[in-house]
C-alpha cells in the first residue's frame, strides 16, 4: 500500500478554478486601482457575468468604471462611494438610470420618511432633555422648545430629507437642471425653518415644554421605534448606517 496520500478526485479542477479566479483578481490589481477598489471591480465583474448584457456592453461598463475610479482615487473616492452596493450597481448597468420624475421620493419613500422623522424627534428630545437636566436654569433663562414644535420640525424633516439626496444622485436621470435642484433644496430648508419657528410661536397650551426626564423618555422610545423601522424596512442610509 502506497504511503502517498490519495489526492481528492476534484483537486485538479478546484486548483484550476482557483488559479483562474486569482488571475482575474490580479488583472484588476494591475490597472492602477487600490486594493479595495480592485476587489470591488472583481466582484462587480463576476456579478455582471450572468446578466443579459452582451459581452461588449459588459466590457465597456467595466472599463468606464475603472477609468472613473482611477481618476476618483486622486481625491480619495472609492468604488463604494461612487457606485454603492454591487447589486445596486449591476442593476443600474443592466436596467439603466431611473427616471426621477417617476419616483421623486424613491421606491422606499414612506419608510424613509418615518425613519427620518423619528430620528430628528429622538435627537431633539434627548438633546433638550439632557441639556435641561444638567442646566435646569435654561428652562427659565432661555426660550425652551415645545414638544409640538419639535414634532412639526421632525415631520417636515421626514418628508423632505429622503428627497434631497436623490436630487443629486448621478444614477438617476433628472428632469430639472442642477440650478433648479439647488433652488429646491434651499426652498425645502426655508420651509423647514419657517414651520419650526411658526410652531414655536404657538401658545404653551398647545406647545408645552416637556420636563427633562419625560423628554429623555420620549427620546429613548423614539430611538427604539427608529431602530425597528430601520430593521423592518432594511433602510441603509441615515443615522447609524
Amino acid at each position: 500500500m502506497s504511503d502517498n496520500k490519495q489526492q481528492p478526485r476534484n483537486a485538479g479542477v478546484r486548483q484550476k478554478r482557483n488559479n483562474v479566479a486569482s488571475n482575474e483578481r490580479a488583472a484588476f490589481d494591475n490597472l492602477g486601482l487600490t486594493k479595495r477598489n480592485a476587489e470591488y471591480m472583481y466582484r462587480f465583474n463576476k456579478a455582471l457575468e450572468p446578466t443579459k448584457l452582451s459581452a461588449e456592453k459588459k466590457a465597456a461598463a467595466v472599463q468606464d468604471m475603472v477609468n472613473e475610479l482611477v481618476e476618483g482615487q486622486k481625491s480619495g473616492r472609492t468604488a463604494k462611494n461612487l457606485y454603492g452596493d454591487i447589486d445596486d450597481r449591476v442593476k443600474y448597468v443592466v436596467e439603466g438610470p431611473q427616471k426621477d420624475e417617476a419616483i421623486i421620493g424613491g421606491p422606499n419613500y414612506w419608510p424613509n420618511m418615518v425613519y427620518n422623522a423619528l430620528t430628528f424627534f429622538m435627537i431633539f428630545n434627548l438633546m433638550f432633555g439632557i441639556m435641561y437636566l444638567f442646566s435646569p436654569k435654561l428652562l427659565k433663562t432661555s426660550q425652551p422648545v415645545g414638544i409640538t414644535a419639535i414634532l412639526i420640525s421632525a415631520l417636515v424633516a421626514g418628508f423632505i430629507l429622503p428627497i434631497m439626496p436623490r436630487l443629486f444622485d448621478p444614477k438617476i436621470k433628472h428632469k430639472y437642471n442642477g440650478w433648479i435642484r439647488v433652488t429646491l433644496v434651499i426652498l425645502g430648508f426655508l420651509v423647514w425653518m419657517a414651520m419650526f419657528y411658526l410652531a414655536q410661536a404657538l401658545p404653551a397650551v398647545v406647545n408645552p415644554v416637556l420636563m427633562p426626564w419625560p423628554s429623555i423618555i420620549v427620546g429613548v422610545v423614539s430611538l427604539a421605534a427608529m431602530m425597528w423601522v430601520r430593521r423592518r424596512y432594511h433602510i441603509r442610509g441615515g443615522f447609524f448606517g
